[in-house]
């Protein structure tokens, strides 16, 4: 193919400016293009998805695929049985590892005697192998847990066979190998076996009966046990059936390997001789499927891939390697409950959404490369890309070819009065049928905006440098007329004309600009550049469109829209979104929002569907073609999107399922699924896995932890979310996808430990309540011994003061005391003294008066001298001396004679008398005279003073008498 382009591009490279010799040009390079294009296709195709050993994890070999009630995707593979749920796969080894060669997936329970089989409740999903068959069914937790049928049926055949089919009827289950039939009701096998023990092919319960190929004949009727010939048949002898499929009026299409396609009418088999009947016949036709959903046949060869086909005959598709199929070798065909096409391959697993109401074409040796520019002209689809211009018959399969003189940067191409136009990096072109005819040598046709002026219509391009004006000349053809002078030299990319007759323009790289030109529209009256940040945030990318009559401009992910004065205002329609995007107009009411990684198509009643496709970075172009179709620039090839098909088949009211919950702290421990589940207490953090069982899709989630957050996540394409130190407690998880607004809700709980409970809670809050209600006491009652403590500590201040006080006043009282003793004392001993000296002053006037007696005689008469005497002699110590000597005494010394008389009671008043003399200490000669006795009587008294005291004789008495 590269050398036939080189070829080309020698040939047109001698190509002149004349019409004549541009047209001998386009000849020859079409004769040549043909010579070396003729065997390639261009067909568009329904989006592929691949499905390779590096994502699902398993061996290359796929045998056969199968779609459960819950829309999962089963597949047997050499490694065991593969289920896909949307988001990721899962392998299944058979107990023993063997081959798993087919699958089906059983969600109808079985009716046999009226009655329903035991498979009345859940799914089984079927599979076959060498020497086994039996069933799947979901455990708790949600993974598959295998029972064997083949086991304990006890059929000495099942040694050696292996199991290539199985097929559900009504009443019965078929495991079917190439010499036996294992016939299941749901309760007990039977064996079913040709009386001559001969092979056949794959069954197939067609119109309401089972139909079966013998090898080296023809084909067979099963009913019960026994085989019956379907008349008509036995020219199949040859060949070897591959499929056995209902057809229109009643009739039945057939498959062989290598002889094509038969239909059998009434036990009249004739060949269906359709345009691909040899090409087939040379592929060999391996599988074959009904699509239900398409009105369409599918047919897997060995060599070519798949064709689908009408039941006229057409074909409709041809999906092979070259254009994204993985392997050509198909192993089985299954549609889907979506109309999806799975293809179980030699290497790999693909699927092709043949219900999409996309197309693309995308093929191995793709000659055009990024397309910018497509256009539909008289029935043919020209496509404008990086290699040139190429065309074909509009929606058919035969190749592209280049239109000579075109090759390089193609950025335009349009319709404009039924003349097709070109913008291309070399010059501005008319293309007819037999060439092209260059009308401007202005590099850079980016954009064409027609104008009527004065009921004439105008076109304005933008180009590498600048606006240029084309008018029709006098044969009816647009042709350059003149540059618009006024405005910059600049790139000019995109225009958009406002309702006041002014033009906004978006620089290619950088830049928006405003013009309003002259009533001749040759030269600029107005020109404006609008600037960062006074006017936009960015002159970066900077987006202009028309839309609804009006301007709409994006500036650094920031939609704007011009006022009357000219100035921008932020868009009320489109606001700023956390990913950005762009917006492009679209027939009608449609519009599109355009993102990195898909595009979003809105219609007028708001239904939006999305496309799993990236346009081209910067140059984001989407093209009505034909009314029904927008064509969308890819940067290899392009895809084609029919607007008027069922777009209920795009937005599937199916909702995201759980998958799986984990427990992040043991990857091998898995919960059951099921809604009101309760994790054990040690589980606090876990892995919600989740899906959404449609395919070919990219499908983002949001989802939501309501007792965490109201607020919904971020959309991810992640199908897993991780949630760590929960508590115990009841949970609700909220699931959406993009796909529809349905929402799934999952509730599960953790159980709490003993000290969680809501009795715990209470015993603590008692416990605390308690607590609290203790430590306030305590705080009470430390507060209040404080208090006391600090009134004890006053207290005692306030006592030491007093104390101190007291103190002070005692020991002034004490002075006052001892003063007073001592003056008690000095009067004691005064009193002493005086009695003493008075004793003495009365014994001396007494001897006197003795004297005088003597001397006198009877002169002094008796009587005087008696009542003298009388009277000196009772003042001489006399008691009244003694009372008030005994009085002071005792005032001084307090109950000193108490304690005298405690010691001996039986002292007598005189020897008090003379116990007080000796606590005054006073001497022998003192006492005599106070005492009214003698010094001998003194020492006398003493004497016996001492012994009545018991004292020995070395104890002082007068020491003894101070110490009392």
């Amino acid at each position: 193919m590269t050398s036939a382009n080189n070829f080309i591009q020698g040939v047109t490279s001698f190509k002149n400016k004349t019409t004549s010799r541009s047209k001998g040009c386009a000849w020859v390079c079409l004769l040549i293009f043909f010579i070396f294009f003729q065997q390639s296709f261009a067909q568009e195709i329904p989006p592929l998805t691949n499905y390779p050993l590096s994502i699902y994890k398993a061996h290359n070999q796929n045998w056969a695929v199968d779609q459960s009630k819950d829309h999962l995707i089963y597949t047997a593979n050499s490694d065991g049985l593969l289920e896909f749920d949307g988001a990721s796969w899962k392998l299944y080894p058979l107990p023993d590892g063997q081959i798993v060669r087919t699958v089906l997936c059983d969600d109808t329970p079985f009716h046999h005697s009226g009655k329903t089989g035991i498979n009345s409740s859940g799914q089984r999903i079927y599979t076959g192998g060498y020497g086994e068959f039996g069933y799947w069914k979901k455990n708790s937790s949600g993974p598959l847990k295998y029972i064997s049928l083949s086991k304990n049926a006890g059929f000495q055949s099942l040694k050696t066979e292996e199991i290539w089919h199985i097929l559900k009827t009504p009443a019965y289950i078929y495991f079917q190998s190439f010499s036996r039939i294992y016939r299941y009701d749901g309760r007990n096998i039977v064996e079913i076996r040709t009386s001559d023990n001969l092979n056949f092919m794959f069954m197939r319960y067609v119109n309401g009966r089972l139909l079966i190929q013998l090898i080296g004949k023809g084909l067979y009727e099963l009913k019960d046990r026994q085989f019956y010939p379907v008349a008509g048949t036995e020219v199949l002898s040859a060949t070897t059936v591959t499929g056995i499929l209902p057809f229109p009026q009643n009739k039945i299409l057939i498959s062989t390997t290598k002889n094509g396609l038969f239909l059998l009418d009434s036990n009249k088999i004739t060949p269906w001789n359709i345009p691909l009947s040899d090409e087939l016949k040379r592929n060999i036709i391996n599988k074959a499927a009904v699509l239900h959903k398409n009105d369409s046949y599918a047919f897997g060869t060995i060599q070519k891939g798949i064709y689908v086909i009408d039941p006229s005959g057409r074909l409709k598709y041809h999906i092979s390697k070259e254009n994204g199929l993985q392997n050509n070798t198909v192993l089985a065909l299954s549609q889907d409950r979506m109309g999806n096409l799975w293809a179980a391959l030699d290497q790999g697993i693909d699927m092709i959404s043949l219900t999409s109401p996309l197309l693309s074409y995308q093929t191995a040796g793709n000659p055009l490369g990024s397309t910018y520019a497509a256009a539909l002209w008289k029935g043919q689809l020209y496509v404008g890309s990086n290699n040139g211009v190429f065309t074909k018959r509009w929606l058919s399969s035969e190749p592209f070819r280049p239109v000579p003189g075109l090759e390089g940067q193609t950025w335009n191409l349009s319709t404009v009065n039924g003349e097709l136009l070109c913008g291309h990096n070399d010059g501005t072109y008319r293309i007819e049928k037999n060439g092209i005819h260059q009308i401007s040598a202005i590099n850079g046709g980016w954009f064409f905006l027609p104008f009527v002026k004065q009921k004439d219509t105008l076109l304005i391009q933008g180009s590498y440098n600048g606006l240029h004006i084309y008018k029709k000349d006098r044969q009816g053809h647009w042709s350059y007329s003149y540059p618009v002078t006024g405005i910059a030299p600049i790139p000019i990319r995109q225009i958009a004309s406002d309702t006041n007759g002014g033009f906004w323009l978006g620089h290619a790289y950088k830049g928006l600009f405003y013009t309003r030109l002259n009533a001749n529209l040759d030269s600029a009256v107005v020109w404006k550049e609008y600037l960062p940040p006074r006017d936009i945030p960015s002159v970066f990318s900077v987006q202009v469109n028309s839309w609804k009559k009006a301007v709409l401009i994006r500036s650094a992910s920031t939609f704007f829209e011009p006022d009357q004065h000219g100035k921008l205002v932020p868009s009320k329609t489109f606001m700023t979104e956390n990913e950005p995007y762009k917006v492009r107009a679209g027939l009608g009411f449609d519009w599109f929002k355009i993102y990195a990684n898909r595009v979003e198509i809105h219609d007028r009643n708001h239904i939006k569907n999305t496309l799993d496709i990236s346009l081209i970075k910067n140059s984001e172009t989407i093209i009505p073609i034909a009314g029904d179709y927008y064509f969308f620039c890819l940067d290899d090839g392009y895809a084609l999107y029919n607007r008027k098909m069922d777009k209920k088949n795009d937005a599937p009211k199916i909702s995201p399922v759980v998958r799986k919950i984990t427990n992040l702290q043991n990857s091998a421990e898995d919960f059951i699924i099921q809604n009101g589940m309760e994790l054990p207490p040690r589980v606090r953090a876990v892995r919600i896995s989740f899906a959404l069982p449609v395919y070919g899709r990219n499908i983002q989630f949001q989802y939501r932890l309501t007792e965490l957050s109201a607020h919904w996540s971020d959309w991810t394409d992640q199908s897993f979310v991780d949630y760590t130190n929960l508590q115990s407690g009841q949970y609700t998880f909220e699931l959406r996808s993009s796909v529809n607004p349905s929402v799934t809700t999952y509730r599960f709980g953790i159980i709490p430990y003993w000290y969680e409970t809501s009795y715990a809670r209470v015993a603590f809050l008692m416990a605390g309540g308690l607590l609290l209600l203790s430590l306030l006491i305590y705080q009470e009652k430390r507060l209040k011994r404080n208090k006391e403590k600090l009134l004890a500590e006053q207290e005692e201040k306030l006592r030491q003061q007093q104390l101190s006080s007291e103190r002070k006043i005692m020991e002034i009282q004490n002075d006052n005391l001892q003063k007073e003793i001592k003056n008690k004392s000095q009067q004691l001993s005064n009193i002493a003294i005086n009695v003493v000296k008075k004793n003495e002053i009365l014994e001396e006037i007494r001897d006197e008066l003795k004297q005088v007696k003597e001397e006198m005689g009877h002169q002094l008469p008796n009587i005087h001298y008696q009542k003298l005497l009388h009277s000196i002699e009772r003042n001489v110590a006399g008691k009244d001396d003694w009372v008030l000597f005994e009085d002071n005494f005792n005032e001084v010394h307090e109950e000193f004679f108490k304690r005298l008389r405690a010691i001996s009671p039986t002292i007598s008043p005189s020897e008090l008398r003379l116990a007080a003399c000796l606590r005054m200490n006073l001497s022998t000669k003192e006492m005599s005279p106070a005492l009214g006795i003698s010094i001998r009587g003194v020492e006398i008294k003493r004497y016996r003073l001492r012994k009545k005291l018991g004292l020995p004789v070395d104890v002082n008495l007068v020491q003894y008498m101070m110490d009392i």
